[in-house]
């Protein structure tokens, strides 16, 4: 019998997390609070990797570089550049380098995400309105 990996074992610590728990008991008998910020991002790593996916921490403060962007969208940092120019991601400049704002960063993530999994919905009942599945 295999061991669980970590895509097993994250929908459980999912269950447990959404419930919003206040305190934390850890397996000395101690009690954990923590930050409500730190819950939701665990949240949102435990969702990745229940999907498969690889989570990327972001440390930073309230502004990345084209070069962190990218890396949280999983882009090239010429393309990050494309969306600051085209004003799909709003940034500023810092000298000759641009900042992208991290709640403006993750709030285009989330819309893009949102739009690729309506697609493929679409998609999928497409596929099933033609027959694909039976």
């Amino acid at each position: 019998m295999r061991g669980l990996d970590d895509r097993d074992l994250a929908p459980n610590a999912l269950v447990a997390l959404r419930r919003r728990p206040k305190r934390f008991t850890l397996p000395n008998g101690a009690t954990l609070q923590l930050p409500k910020t730190t819950v939701d991002g665990l949240i949102e790593m435990l969702e990745a990797v229940a999907e498969g996916d690889t989570a990327t921490v972001v440390r930073t403060p309230r502004e990345v570089s084209t070069q962190q962007a990218a890396t949280v969208l999983n882009v090239s940092r010429p393309t990050v550049v494309k969306l600051i120019d085209d004003g799909v991601l709003p940034s500023r400049k810092v000298g000759s380098h641009r900042r992208v704002t991290l709640t403006d960063l993750l709030a285009y993530r989330a819309d893009m995400v949102a739009e690729r999994r309506a697609v493929l919905d679409q998609m999928s009942r497409d596929a099933d309105k033609l027959g694909f599945y039976e």
